[in-house]
């Protein structure tokens, strides 16, 4: 029996904003469907949850779906999902329920006296997408259970992030409350990016730093992070995780002898930005610079809108990731396959992989 995998990333969102959403194949996949596990990770808008509804009955040739990953509580994830545990039959959602454990989660659901357009409205239409992700699901007969370090599907997944003590850390630090620094500071760093001059790079000349602490918020660095390992390659998936959440669930794995030393395709974080992944991550899972015109020896997947602008994906964040053997695939309005001992399926054709940039953004 020949064991393979499909990756699919559909697209999601036509402007700037981006958003996720992935299909899982793996398996015996010219078998029945017995022999195969199905996977959907978020969902996106609702636009592209229906289509990713679409996509597991056409492509897959199933209606229904054995694990459903909720990453984190955004709408840009969220809403789609909603798609998927209404219109599919399914076994599990894996999903965070922060309501469970928090008061102030709970208290802000509850409360409808929020201002609209202020940070806590965002937050209260965030954590409502999830609840009713949760609700749907309940309703429809799907298991619900929370994903935290160490959980399986018993079928070579694991997650490895977030433990429930880094969850619980990352929730006491959810921003509800609008504030006038929040505002501020993000006009001037709108103002700031617009500006933003280029500068060279070369292959020896790495210009990606560390994000400064706090450059990811609480709500991303709970994310899932998770290994999916089929015939012995390694699949990572990241959602929206910053490098605290990424080095917590990488410790996790060092501890409990998950090795990670095949990863052969990797989830980028939060679109490609560069407040998400660092040299210490990268050098970590794929070790340091390569050699200029080394071949490539995995790939790299960055969920990103038609429109986005040049922080999704970051070009220090893509060139960082070809120096480490990487070749680099965005969606940009199309979806997009990685697949190993796959049937062929027609409509799809090679993608062409981002180029290395010899310049960037000085927005640091």
């Amino acid at each position: 029996m020949s064991i393979g995998y499909e990756i699919d990333y559909l697209p999601v969102g036509d402007g700037e904003r981006c958003g996720d959403a992935i299909a899982i194949r793996y398996g015996n996949l010219t078998g029945p469907r017995s022999e195969q596990t199905v996977i959907t990770v978020d969902g996106g808008t609702v636009e592209s949850g229906k289509a990713l509804v679409e996509h597991v009955k056409k492509h897959f040739g199933t209606d229904t779906v054995d694990l459903a990953i909720l990453s984190h509580p955004d709408t840009d994830h969220a809403s789609g999902m909603r798609e998927v545990v209404e219109n599919l039959k399914g076994g599990v959602v894996a999903m965070h329920l922060p309501w469970n454990h928090s008061s102030d989660v709970k208290a802000l659901l509850d409360d409808g006296r929020v201002t609209v357009g202020s940070l806590k409205e965002k937050a209260k239409k965030n954590l409502a997408a999830a609840r009713e992700v949760e609700t749907i699901a309940r309703q429809k007969g799907w298991k619900i259970v929370e994903p935290f370090a160490g959980a399986d599907n018993g079928n070579g997944l694991v997650v490895l992030g977030p433990t429930k003590e880094f969850y619980q850390q990352q929730l006491a630090g959810f921003k509800f409350m609008p504030g006038v620094e929040s505002v501020v500071g993000g006009l001037i760093q709108r103002v700031f990016e617009a500006a933003a001059r280029l500068i060279p790079e070369s292959w020896i000349s790495e210009t990606l730093k560390e994000p400064a602490a706090g450059a990811t918020s609480p709500e991303n660095n709970s994310s899932v992070v998770f290994l999916l390992s089929v015939d012995g390659k390694q699949l990572l998936f990241t959602g929206d995780a910053g490098v605290p959440a990424l080095h917590s669930a990488l410790d996790f794995a060092a501890a409990n002898g998950i090795t990670m030393n095949n990863v052969q395709f990797l989830d980028v974080p939060h679109h490609g930005s560069r407040k998400n992944l660092g040299p210490s991550v990268l050098n970590r899972i794929f070790g340091g610079i390569r050699p200029q015109n080394s071949a490539t020896t995995w790939t790299a997947f960055v969920s990103c809108a038609k429109e986005a602008s040049h922080k999704h994906p970051h070009k220090k964040v893509t060139n960082a990731l070809m120096r480490r053997g990487a070749k680099v695939c965005w969606t940009k309005g199309e979806s997009i396959l990685h697949f190993f001992n796959a049937p062929g399926r027609a409509g799809y054709y090679p993608i062409q992989p981002l180029p290395f940039h010899h310049s960037v953004e000085d927005d640091d």
